[in-house]
């Protein structure tokens, strides 16, 4: 579970503004899927998603006190699949352990698009959702 790090205000006068960054690492809007993950054909644009992953991943290893929100499990279920055990065991412990790793809305993409449809948006927060469960028995809050 989330502990904040700070309280809110329970003065009726103040509005009280959460915010969460988190990533938002487009699935297939200007590359393809595998463009974006590989850093490559950057004429496009630069995005590098696999780096992003391995990065936090040892930042949050080198301090206890970094935390990290992800969305898009398409992506991260590639970077999961590469890693060997031994690895995926200490990513799971930044998750339960030190709670260090969470996931927001835990879809395969980020359904922001003006004309999604709600069956899209069901059949990817299911698959995402569903990774999530299988190989970190974790179920998105947020």
């Amino acid at each position: 579970l989330f502990t904040p790090k700070f309280s809110a205000s329970s003065d009726k006068n103040v509005l009280n503004v959460h915010v969460v960054p988190h990533t938002h690492d487009d699935v297939g809007w200007l590359k393809t899927v595998e463009q974006y993950f590989y850093g490559q054909n950057s004429t496009i644009q630069t995005a590098f998603v696999q780096s992003i992953l391995t990065t936090m991943f040892q930042s949050l290893i080198a301090n206890p006190n970094r935390t990290f929100t992800y969305v898009e499990q398409k992506f991260f279920s590639m970077w999961w699949y590469e890693l060997n055990e031994h690895t995926r065991a200490k990513l799971r412990g930044l998750v339960h352990a030190t709670n260090q790793l969470s996931f927001v809305n835990g879809g395969w993409c980020m359904h922001d698009e003006a004309t999604t449809h709600f069956m899209g948006m069901i059949d990817q927060t299911t698959l995402g959702h569903s990774f999530l469960k299988r190989e970190l028995n974790y179920t998105p809050t947020v």
